[in-house]
């Protein structure tokens, strides 16, 4: 379609006009066409009732009774991640197509072997981890909140909405897997910084749900160096930590981005013994903040440019390392 799109462009700019515009400029032209299709193209929408979105806006993580429809047989190698994939449905906590991820699933024997287990089944396990919506496996098809589901046979549907990483399973903590991959290529900093700032997004609320229109985003475990900001917030399920964002340079990438910390695991472990201005090498992964998200559209009427900023993101930090590189 774009490319037929393109090519009736180029039938309909006359020669003169080619001749005077200079191949160049209409090069430029063709560039900026195509990419206004794609991105057309690429937008997913969200929509989230407003309930949920107030509950979980200053939360960690969630908790979900979870039917697993599909999983991957074994866990990813290390080099694609190490993550065990998990497609389910969790109608009443979340309604919306899942897929849950156990980091370092090779050393979470019990809880892939119960993952297997209930697979298929028909039966939900109580699982537990860090609540996630980022755009990565968004598909065409709008994602609304409270629709009907059916089985997956797919470990990656479309979806948006992830539990990752998970930190419990049925009866198995899997806290402890919340540690650098080993022998896996972290994003760089730079990039992956760079992709989030420059993220659009289109926000509108509607009879008690709140619709984000954006693009696809990628850049999943970006290795960074954060430094505290402000105070640590303590919050029932981990802490919220406003850091800034430096690469492993020392070159300063972001100003005031909050950090989500799950409690119990490792990293939490090591924040909540972290001082004011002090800082941390860090595994992290984006999600959408939904408390920027409450907050503009709260304030739309005084400020209604806020709808169209940039998307509202902050960072799952999945873990820590050492001045060294290791845990």
């Amino acid at each position: 379609m774009a490319q037929k799109n393109l090519f009736t462009i180029f039938a309909n700019t006359s020669a003169a006009t080619r001749l005077r515009k200079g191949w160049r400029g209409f090069a430029v032209l063709l560039c900026v066409t195509s990419a206004s299709i794609c991105n057309a193209q690429t937008d997913v929408e969200i929509t989230l009732k407003n309930s949920f979105i107030e509950k979980y806006k200053n939360r960690a993580t969630i908790n979900a009774n979870l039917v697993v429809d599909r999983a991957h047989a074994h866990p990813n190698p290390a080099s694609k991640d190490g993550d065990l994939h998990i497609a389910g449905r969790s109608p009443e906590e979340i309604a919306l197509p899942i897929v849950a991820e156990i980091m370092n699933a090779h050393s979470e024997k019990d809880a892939v072997g119960l993952i297997h287990e209930v697979e298929g089944s028909g039966r939900a396990v109580k699982v537990a981890g860090a609540w996630r919506i980022w755009c990565e496996h968004g598909g065409l098809s709008p994602q609304k909140q409270g629709e009907t589901l059916q089985p997956f046979n797919t470990t990656n549907p479309d979806h948006v909405f992830e539990i990752h990483p998970l930190a419990k399973v049925g009866d198995f903590s899997t806290v402890e897997s919340f540690v650098p991959i080993d022998g896996y290529q972290t994003k760089d900093a730079n990039q992956a910084f760079s992709s989030y700032e420059n993220r659009r997004s289109q926000i509108s609320v509607r009879d008690g749900m709140t619709t984000i229109v954006t693009g696809l985003g990628g850049f999943n475990y970006v290795e960074f160096v954060m430094q505290i900001t402000g105070d640590q917030k303590e919050v029932e399920d981990g802490r919220l930590v406003m850091a800034s964002v430096f690469d492993l340079n020392g070159e300063l990438l972001v100003k005031n981005r909050r950090m989500v910390f799950v409690k119990g695991t490792p990293p939490e472990e090591v924040v909540k013994q972290a001082k004011l201005g002090q800082r941390l090498h860090v595994l992290g992964i984006p999600r959408i903040d939904l408390a920027l998200v409450s907050w503009r559209t709260q304030h739309a009427n005084e400020r209604p440019e806020a709808l169209t900023w940039g998307l509202p993101y902050e960072i799952i930090v999945a873990a820590t390392y050492d001045q060294d590189g290791n845990e």
